[in-house]
């Protein structure tokens, strides 16, 4: 029951990734920043994917958990480290950019509206505490 649970969560942030990385090109940014990973997760909580995107998505995220399962069985002991617990960006609130592609103007949306979104199964709902507790925990506000 576990395991299509974090597929779809899996899915749902590779997406996030895909849009993340297009806000960042749009933003003429050479990498992706905080700003455009909460964007992208955002932006992914509250559009809808296509077929064709969560077909996408959910292969991207069966990949995932095929190499986790073969690294788990390629190495005995590897230590975990979290490597957020230093990183600090400053009491702020999410930058977007000003691109008016229809992805960025939706991503501009929903920021302005994710306060008020209802999530509408469990799943959407484990993702937006997941956006609202790593925000909370960097101080950065949507």
């Amino acid at each position: 029951m576990l395991l299509p649970l974090m597929k779809s969560f899996l899915g749902n942030m590779d997406s996030a990734m895909k849009v993340s990385d297009i806000l960042a090109k749009h933003d003429n940014s050479e990498e992706i920043n905080v700003d455009h990973i909460i964007s992208g997760l955002v932006y992914r909580l509250m559009v809808p994917m296509t077929n064709e995107e969560i077909t996408e998505s959910l292969d991207s995220a069966q990949q995932m958990i095929d190499k986790l399962y073969q690294s788990d069985s390629d190495s005995d002991s590897e230590e975990e480290q979290d490597y957020t617990e230093n990183i600090t960006f400053g009491s702020r609130k999410v930058r977007s950019n000003v691109c008016n592609c229809d992805i960025c103007m939706k991503a501009r949306v929903c920021l302005l509206n994710y306060h008020t979104y209802e999530c509408k199964d469990p799943l959407a709902l484990k993702f937006k505490q997941a956006i609202d507790t790593t925000c909370e925990k960097h101080q950065i506000s949507i």
